[in-house]
């Protein structure tokens, strides 16, 4: 979904802002605390219904004010809008009607961020990259967003029994709705990955001479002995009651990077890091069957000009709308026609108070 128009209303130090967006390329500058990032949050609100920043709703809201709204306009006239307030629900709507979740605004409007904490894909625990398959796996695969729901309410429920330690008998059936569950979700998995794989390499070898490969754990029966998890949950029964909740599953399923059979963090500066997650996030989104919004901020961190200047020609050629944030926009123009993008400059021309 492309936006064409934005408003903005009392997010962080962004007052009120109302602009137009070009439909491929937005470049927003400013000095340090102008509020560029506090921009790109604006639109993530609108496709995920939270900030990537803060789970804190008094620090998204401008002091002194009861709440926010950010609102948007597509090219076809499509609306979606979202109001955080302090002493009073979120409130989402799409075409003037209620949005019931947030699952409903990201199918409405696909996003990808790369921000600072880009780098807790490669340095974070299993969680981070296992929420990124998730990501992909609910705009490319239909019902997979029931089963991940439902799996996840069947892992409640056993973690339940194992903290009352609950008899082999009682748990005996949640052991089976688990691993029907995770069976479904590991099928999908895999499928996507080799997807995700092929577009990845595509990707990467336009961005950079670096090697990168993507492997995947599917949470259970690491060493391959062909077990389903029905048999890994009863075997693992004793050592599950003592820590009191389920040790495998595909809750515990890992997206695995690692370069010429090396991790990463080991050896890729943080530069050549930095692209291969951009590789990754941007070859996501191509899969996915529809445009995507991709918020970058602070671009030139960690890059060379080398890579800044490939990344710039890809992204000029990619399908999707882009939103940048850097301090000078000279590195990134010179390449560019007049008509090929907007540059938005905070403190924006349109703020008032």
């Amino acid at each position: 979904m492309t936006l064409k128009v934005l408003y903005i209303e009392h997010l962080r130090n962004l007052a009120k802002i109302r602009t137009a967006l070009h439909p491929h390329l937005n470049i927003i500058t400013g000095v340090n605390g102008s509020g560029k990032t506090s921009f790109l949050e604006a639109i993530f609100l609108l496709g995920c219904g939270r900030s990537f920043r803060t789970r804190e709703i008094t620090t998204l809201i401008t002091h002194g004010n009861p709440d926010l709204t950010v609102y948007a306009k597509t090219i076809d006239d499509q609306r979606i809008a979202i109001r955080k307030s302090l002493n009073a629900p979120t409130i989402m709507r799409l075409n003037d009607s209620p949005c019931e979740s947030a699952s409903e605004l990201a199918r409405f409007l696909p996003t990808q961020i790369f921000y600072q904490d880009i780098f807790q894909i490669i340095d974070a625990g299993p969680a981070i990259r296992r929420s990124l398959l998730d990501w992909g796996l609910f705009h490319v695969k239909q019902n997979y967003f029931e089963i991940w729901k439902n799996y996840r309410r069947a892992l409640k429920q056993r973690n339940s029994l194992l903290r009352h330690r609950t008899g082999a008998g009682v748990l005996r059936p949640w052991n089976k709705i688990l691993s029907e569950l995770a069976h479904e979700m590991d099928i999908m998995r895999q499928e996507y990955l080799v997807d995700l794989n092929q577009q990845f390499q595509k990707v990467l070898i336009s961005l950079s001479d670096i090697g990168c490969n993507l492997q995947y754990y599917k949470g259970w029966d690491r060493r391959g002995e062909n077990k389903s998890l029905e048999m890994v949950l009863t075997e693992s029964l004793a050592v599950d009651l003592q820590y009191q909740y389920t040790r495998y599953g595909s809750h515990q399923a890992e997206l695995l990077l690692s370069s010429h059979d090396r991790k990463l963090k080991h050896y890729l500066s943080r530069g050549q890091q930095k692209i291969v997650l951009f590789a990754l996030k941007i070859a996501q989104a191509q899969l996915v069957n529809r445009f995507c919004v991709f918020l970058i901020d602070d671009l030139f961190a960690e890059l060379d000009d080398r890579h800044i200047a490939r990344l710039m020609d890809y992204i000029s050629t990619s399908k999707g709308q882009f939103f940048i944030t850097c301090h000078e926009s000279s590195l990134i123009t010179p390449s560019l026609a007049l008509n090929e993008h907007i540059q938005i400059t905070l403190p924006y021309d349109n703020c008032f108070t």
